[in-house]
């Protein structure tokens, strides 16, 4: 969990909380009050953090009317290293790392399904694997210890098509290059 490996260093919980929701998945956005209610924390703590983390330039903002919409400033010189810090942490890092090279070669592409892609820390961990031919027991099982290592129950689908309208709301970490 990553506020046991990161709370000695980020000791604001709701910069923890901001960090986890725009850095897990750099594509997500949002504004004030929806980032309020989505993490559960009050409007005054997080416009703090918001203001600290774009101040620092990590965070960019841009007005849509009268209210603010953040989002990552991907051109910031530590956002990739903060990025892989927070997957590293959310256990993203080790399932690719363990089930990608374990699959084989007709494992076409890893996405994060659910909580953890939309930026929320859960104790669940949404898997969705597409390929051809993919050993159905064997996976299981290989799931089933990823889940232990990386302390999380971890939910997983397997899908031979590409096109699914799950990946719309999900968040690709490993795509097969020739």
């Amino acid at each position: 969990m990553p506020s046991n490996l990161l709370g000695p260093l980020i000791t604001s919980k709701t910069r923890l909380k901001l960090l986890l929701r725009f850095f897990v998945n750099q594509d997500l956005s949002g504004y004030l009050q929806g980032l309020s209610k989505e993490l559960d924390e009050n409007s005054n703590s997080v416009r703090v953090e918001l203001n600290r983390l774009e101040e620092a330039g990590m965070l960019e903002s841009e007005l849509d009317g009268r209210r603010k919409l953040y989002r990552v400033n991907k051109q910031h010189p530590l956002t990739s290293d903060l990025t892989n810090m927070l997957r590293k942490v959310t256990g993203i890092d080790s399932l690719v790392e363990r089930v990608v090279d374990r699959i084989g070669e007709n494992l076409e592409q890893v996405w994060i399904l659910g909580s953890l892609a939309q930026g929320i820390n859960s104790d669940e961990l949404e898997v969705l694997l597409i390929g051809q031919n993919l050993d159905e027991d064997y996976i299981k099982e290989l799931m089933e210890k990823v889940g232990k290592h990386i302390d999380k129950a971890i939910k997983y689908q397997i899908n031979t098509n590409e096109e699914t309208t799950q990946t719309a709301n999900g968040l690709q970490v490993w795509v097969k290059t020739e």
